[in-house]
């Protein structure tokens, strides 16, 4: 295990399966680069409750070769590294207790994209971590494809909409892809709604610095989700904010996003800025008082 002391910023990535850990880590190195991270490799090993912590030694041997394998591909790119294996009751209350240890800035979970099961929207380790991470979370629908020529970033306002376009960007860069920003207006838009949306766009466009290729399209459509599903042949990726959350209702990525998701022909990174308590209830009124009529 390699274990490097630094002052940067870190992105974890929790590996486990080799055919899917190559494909996150090779992720997490373009985001490093661009943003000059440090990268976490966590492997979880669950232990039973009627067990110790210390009986999941013997299974160590087969987490360590992944773990290897993995850092071996961060430390070709000359990327700060740092490897760890950690016993816990669950994997999520293991990634959550490094996250929280360790200061991690963003994490990136992988999503095999199945179908849904009652109660369970992404996966029961995904919903913890999603629920209660204290950093940014970024999941990504494994696909077995690693080109990046062009990326489609849907924008449409929201606490989620900066990390997406922040990610889109960064890998819009190591990779010189094309960058598509695209909102999807109801034809029962108003002319407001439709200045708001040109607006956004264009404030999320100049953000962006050293991208070779940007384009912008405003498309109307009466079904964001089904648009966004048609567009996806043709892109090599999707970068989508979750929905957004409030502090009463906190859904995990909100439905479209999932079902975008799920359905996609092309492979789906799902973006979750942290919100603490107090972040989310200055939000929460300042929605209310956007919705309050006015008194002259």
């Amino acid at each position: 295990m390699l274990n490097i002391s630094s002052s940067k910023a870190a992105i974890l990535v929790p590996i486990a399966n080799p055919e899917t850990a190559t494909h996150l880590v090779s992720t997490a190195i373009d985001l490093a680069i661009d943003r000059d991270l440090r990268i976490e490799l966590l492997t979880v090993i669950r232990v039973p409750e009627q067990l110790p912590l210390a009986a999941g030694k013997r299974l160590i041997d087969t987490e360590q070769d992944v773990l290897n394998d993995a850092t071996e591909l961060v430390q070709d790119h000359d990327i700060e590294v740092t490897g760890r294996i950690r016993f816990a009751r669950s994997v999520a209350s293991g990634i959550l207790t490094t996250i929280d240890e360790y200061d991690i800035e963003l994490t990136l979970l992988g999503w095999r994209g199945r179908p849904r099961r009652r109660d369970i929207v992404l996966g029961s380790h995904l919903d913890q971590i999603l629920k209660n991470a204290t950093c940014d979370v970024l999941v990504e629908r494994i696909d077995e494809s690693r080109k990046l020529d062009s990326i489609l970033l849907p924008v449409a306002g929201g606490p989620n909409t900066k990390l997406a376009a922040t990610v889109a960007g960064a890998l819009a860069r190591v990779h010189a892809a094309e960058l598509h920003v695209v909102t999807i207006r109801s034809p029962t838009n108003t002319s407001r709604e439709q200045k708001k949306a040109e607006e956004m766009q264009t404030r999320i466009i100049g953000n962006f610095t050293g991208v070779s290729v940007i384009k912008q399209d405003i498309i109307e459509h009466p079904s964001v989700t089904d648009i966004l599903i048609d567009q996806s042949t043709n892109y090599d990726l999707m970068v989508l904010g979750a929905a957004s959350s409030t502090l009463f209702k906190r859904s995990l990525v909100g439905s479209l996003p999932e079902h975008v998701g799920r359905e996609s022909q092309c492979p789906v990174i799902i973006t979750k800025r942290y919100q603490n308590a107090r972040s989310l209830m200055a939000r929460t009124v300042s929605q209310t008082r956007n919705r309050l009529p006015l008194f002259r």
